[in-house]
């Protein structure tokens, strides 16, 4: 399902920078060059774009958006999971005609009956159910479950330890927090987010803020 073939061009930069640099280097993929689409935000906390490239042991080419050209062999994939990010991938296919692969962690399992769009990630320990569809660009971190027959919409994001179970629908763009649980047949709209540690036990309607244990309507997005 990966199909990489050559160096590995990242567009975007974000806190998910390392999980590609993980996922690559554990299958073997040379990552080649990360391109910045803005200026970098750093945080006190977090580490910066340098002392995460400092961390690959061999050189690679860090660039403006505007100093990007197309080279031979090479692959592409997001570096971010910002909103913004549908804006950044309708601009490089206008731009630069890219496709994007999709990187699933050598220690993820994902079934021979899901079905998984373009530039998707499953990271490290992930587990994706038979029938499941992840969506294009849906970003699924470390110690996901995602249960049998489960669709995730474009873009999604499923944060850490997250566990989803059967028949669930994640609605495009939404998010769902570091360790979160969504008991089956439930839907979850475009747009919302569910909180660390939240328990879902009913629908989140699309562009609103869940949190608790049961979950419980916060505030509109």
């Amino acid at each position: 399902m990966n199909g990489v073939e050559g160096s590995l061009v990242i567009f975007g930069v974000s806190n998910m920078l390392s999980d590609i640099f993980d996922c690559a280097v554990a299958l073997g993929i040379v990552v080649g060059a990360v391109v910045m689409n803005q200026p970098e935000v750093t945080r006190e906390r977090t580490k910066t774009v340098s002392e995460r490239l400092e961390a690959l042991k061999r050189p690679v080419q860090l660039l403006g958006l505007e100093d990007f050209q197309r080279g031979a062999r090479e692959c592409y994939c997001l570096g971010t999971t910002a909103p913004e990010r549908t804006e950044l991938v309708d601009l490089l296919r206008r731009r630069f005609s890219v496709t994007f692969v999709s990187l699933i962690h050598p220690t993820a399992y994902v079934s021979p009956l899901a079905s998984v769009g373009e530039g998707v990630f499953v990271g490290a320990k992930s587990v994706v159910g038979p029938g499941a569809e992840l969506g294009d660009f849906s970003f699924v971190n470390r110690g996901v479950t995602i249960g049998h027959d489960t669709r995730i919409g474009p873009f999604a994001r499923l944060q850490p330890g997250c566990n989803v179970g059967g028949h669930v629908v994640i609605g495009r763009g939404a998010t769902i927090g570091i360790g979160a649980s969504i008991i089956q047949e439930l839907r979850v709209g475009a747009r919302a987010m569910v909180a660390a540690g939240a328990v879902v036990l009913r629908d989140v309607d699309e562009a609103t803020l869940v949190a608790g244990v049961p979950a419980e309507f916060k505030k509109s997005l």
